[in-house]
């Protein structure tokens, strides 16, 4: 279960179609994400419709590394959720490990919901130009016959988007899941040069003096064409994007709720090349 559909409910937001040609940056290979260590202290933003969500509490990690050749990933995202009936405490946790050119992600994910196992998923994305492989270890294998971004190429190549003038993005993203391995996402880019980190996070001159977007994600089910046009969002995201990786303003919307995710500590590592 990826982090992105842990909390899913029926999806009740409309959103227009989007159309637009699918040119991607150039420049992907050039973008390096310096490793950097990120918390996030969650709560409940929104609720709609006929969410039973009560209250939320949580906290989200996430930890990358520079290795040179490319990257390792560690995140873990815990949240405490009272719902009519009872709570639900979902602790998701990722190990990976992304070539700097995107084309190997290794990667091992494991969820629990109130102590118990939930679902595992481990193996690896082998992409190629025009194709794409993930060979599971405890799954049958899948194949795409297009490109799909592990998560850190899809990030630098947001950020590629961003300096190049592009006000938004689309891509095929994986996420590592077995049911649901990839989704479409659309992003939004817009100008946050009058945004500024806030004093209180620990860490916040690593946010000084850099370029900085508006983000908003939007995560539909494949559709194999690119277009949306009668497809239902799975998830959306909105934030602040840093021209090094780091995001703040964090809205994790599963559509019938949402969560605030506020940036509280940042460090970053010494590594690469």
């Amino acid at each position: 279960m990826n982090r992105f559909c842990l909390f899913v409910l029926p999806c009740v937001l409309s959103v227009s179609t989007l159309s637009f040609a699918e040119e991607k940056p150039d420049t992907a290979d050039e973008t390096r994400l310096p490793g950097h260590r990120a918390v996030y202290e969650l709560q409940l933003g929104e609720t709609r419709g006929s969410a039973s969500i009560l209250g939320a509490e949580g906290r989200y990690v996430f930890d990358l590394e520079d290795v040179c050749e490319g990257y390792t990933l560690n995140e873990r995202l815990v949240v405490r959720l009272a719902r009519d009936g009872g709570t639900v405490l979902t602790d998701y946790r990722l190990s990976a490990y992304e070539a700097e050119d995107g084309h190997l992600y290794r990667f091992s994910t494991e969820t629990e919901f109130n102590g118990e196992t939930g679902q595992s998923a481990s193996g690896n994305l082998s992409v190629e130009e025009e194709s794409s492989e993930v060979d599971y270890e405890t799954a049958e294998d899948i194949s795409f016959d297009e490109e799909v971004l592990p998560p850190l190429a899809h990030i630098r190549a947001i950020v590629d988007a961003a300096r190049a003038g592009e006000d938004r993005y689309a891509a095929t993203v994986f996420d590592g899941d077995i049911e649901k391995p990839v989704f479409y996402a659309v992003t939004r880019i817009t100008s946050a040069e009058d945004a500024e980190a806030s004093d209180t996070i620990d860490g916040a001159d690593h946010l000084h003096d850099i370029a900085r977007w508006n983000i908003d994600s939007v995560y539909f089910p494949p559709g194999g064409t690119g277009d949306t046009a009668g497809s239902m969002p799975e998830f959306r995201f909105t934030a602040i994007l840093y021209e090094n990786g780091v995001v703040t303003d964090l809205v994790l919307d599963y559509l019938d709720f949402s969560l605030s995710a506020e940036l509280t500590e940042l460090a970053v590592h010494d590594g690469g090349c």
